[in-house]
């Protein structure tokens, strides 16, 4: 079965679809990292990957590849997200990593893709587990409720064992 990856990224209030090459390919990495260290539990990334410089892609990425521009900042990533087969993958951000010119015209944009959270450690915050707002999740603890969550084979949000 042949995969087809498409790339939206928001250009301002809309998402607009990437144009890709036909041969690139594109690697994502996810993975799972110990939890009890959660500074580092990492998101999902791709490979430094290549895209046309397009119609499309040059309206999104502006004019990266001419630094005599001030207003251009490459640091920000785009809110993006990631489809496989138009059904959707990951969701995260698009950073600009570069851009390929040849006789003053861009040829390429080289960037990469970054889940929706960098680090666990980002997500949280300094905030401690006393300040983490537990409503959604707060049961009765009593022998009646214990049993249940044991015994009951439906989805719950919090369980005892």
């Amino acid at each position: 079965m042949k995969f087809q990856v498409q790339i939206y990224v928001k250009d301002g209030t809309d998402y607009v679809l990437l144009d890709l090459f036909q041969d690139e390919s594109i690697v994502v990495k996810s993975s799972v990292q110990d939890i009890q260290d959660i500074a580092q539990v990492f998101t999902d990334f791709s490979q430094t990957f290549t895209v046309p410089a397009s119609k499309t892609n040059n309206g999104v990425f502006k004019h990266y590849y001419n630094n005599d521009l001030d207003e251009l900042n490459a640091n920000i990533r785009l809110d993006s997200r990631l489809e496989i087969n138009r059904t959707p993958f990951r969701r995260g951000q698009v950073q600009l990593e570069g851009a390929e010119v040849k006789n003053n015209q861009v040829e390429s944009y080289k960037i990469t893709f970054y889940g929706d959270v960098v680090t666990l450690k980002d997500l949280i915050g300094n905030d401690k587990l006393k300040d983490l707002n537990y409503a959604t999740v707060a049961t009765t603890y009593d022998g009646a409720t214990v049993q249940n969550s044991i015994t009951d084979t439906s989805d719950l949000d919090v369980r005892f064992r």
